[in-house]
């Protein structure tokens, strides 16, 4: 009988320890920080167990290895008083126990592990803990040998994980569907994520939009757009707009027009050199760009060195923290609900945040334009009237107001796609 009873209890320890294993490597461990501040105890134990990974999966390892072989080894005992032969007994024993280890004491507490593994490694931790503790001689001992081995080969130390930018969203995701960060942390962490590999030509303000002044035009009309601009810095071209030969500085210019008259200013003497960035170049490198030479504005060139358009600092620091609104500003919706799954868009609306705002996957997405409107223009092949549509992926799009060859307004249908369809 007591044969039996440990048999059980090893099994029953194996069942333990793959949980263990599993619950440890998969538990989400800003769940627990988070449950460990709000003064759960185990929580807290579990969180410092599965920090030392290494530590605890020697120990789980050993454990379980032990475990299993006293297992096989009373196994084989109770065959042989049934069987009275040793070949057969140690067969079944091997077929035997292979079969319920395998289904017992691996496949079923994983599962269950992995259903939800911060509840199970709260439930495990205390139990760990002291196993970890009765092992440590042998844990420090078997890591003793791996750090040997692992010198010997010219392994200079454990490799650097290696995580993709859509692994990193998910878990942002997943943390944020459980709970652990708010939207708002989530959205920044994901701008953040995406901030590297974003380029001048997704945020910028393009030409059309651009507020400049030629430096030809009579002093007065120039006064007139300075005092009626809501910005503090403007760019200043010669003849064309692709020709910026400066940016001027309002408040320097308000101060000299009080000092010595608007006819008597020498504009392009007050002039500040501009800055000109490629519209493939990544917000990173424009913005350490602009705070080493202390600019707020740049101009985005395309590659003829035409004028594409011009960025801010504000622009790209928006991209992570989101928008900043001024009391300048004026607050435009650019995509709205106008019914179950009809939405009207505005042409200057951002192509990638319309795909964000509709779920819409864009990773294949290609086009020489960075606005809806643009986008629109692309896909009618030029020639854009109102009323014209076109498809894409789910999406019905009709352009439903102009202004001369400029999208201004579109409507956008959204359609099940395939997948829902077929789930339905």
């Amino acid at each position: 009988m007591i044969k039996y009873i440990i048999m059980l209890f090893t099994i029953c320890m194996s069942a333990f320890f793959s949980g263990s294993e599993l619950s440890m490597t998969a538990v989400n461990k800003l769940r627990l920080q988070k449950l460990a501040e709000e003064g759960d105890k185990r929580a807290a134990l579990a969180l410092k167990i599965s920090s030392k990974y290494d530590f605890m999966l020697s120990g789980v390892l050993i454990g379980n290895n032990l475990v299993n072989i006293l297992c096989s080894s009373i196994a084989t005992l109770i065959f042989l008083e049934i069987f009275k032969d040793e070949g057969l007994a140690a067969t079944m024993s091997t077929v035997i126990m292979t079969v319920i280890i395998l289904i017992f004491g691996e496949i079923v507490p994983k599962l269950v592990a992995n259903n939800s593994p911060e509840s199970f490694a709260k439930f495990v931790c205390v139990p760990l803990r002291v196993i970890l503790l009765v092992f440590s001689p042998l844990i420090y001992l078997s890591l003793s040998v791996v750090k040997l081995i692992s010198k010997a080969v010219g392994n200079k130390g454990p490799a650097e994980p290696t995580v993709t930018e859509e692994e990193l969203v998910s878990i942002i995701e997943k943390s944020e569907e459980e709970g652990v960060i708010d939207e708002g942390s989530s959205e920044m962490m994901q701008s953040a994520i995406e901030f590297g590999e974003t380029t001048l030509r997704e945020i910028l303000t393009p030409r059309r939009d651009m507020l400049a002044i030629d430096i030809d035009d009579e002093c007065h009309e120039i006064l007139e757009i300075a005092m009626s601009s809501t910005f503090s810095r403007i760019p200043v071209y010669r003849d064309s707009i692709d020709n910026i030969i400066g940016v001027l500085y309002l408040n320097h210019y308000f101060k000299k027009v009080s000092e010595v008259g608007v006819e008597n200013v020498d504009l392009e003497n007050m002039l500040v050199d501009g800055c000109f960035f490629h519209k493939a170049m990544k917000l990173p490198a424009a913005l350490r760009q602009m705070r080493l030479r202390q600019l707020h504005l740049a101009i985005v060139t395309d590659e003829y060195g035409g004028t594409l358009g011009l960025v801010t600092i504000e622009d790209i620091v928006e991209e992570i923290v989101g928008e900043i609104w001024d009391e300048s500003d004026e607050i435009k919706t650019e995509l709205v609900k106008t019914a179950e799954s009809s939405y009207e868009v505005s042409g200057d609306m951002g192509i990638y945040d319309f795909f964000e705002a509709l779920e819409i996957n864009a990773r294949d997405f290609e086009s020489d334009y960075t606005s809806v409107g643009g986008w629109a223009i692309e896909m009618l092949e030029g020639d854009p009237h109102e009323g014209d549509s076109f498809e894409y992926k789910n999406l019905f799009i009709v352009i439903s107001e102009m202004a001369d060859m400029r999208v201004m307004k579109l409507t956008v249908m959204v359609r099940p796609d395939e997948g829902e369809e077929e789930e339905e």
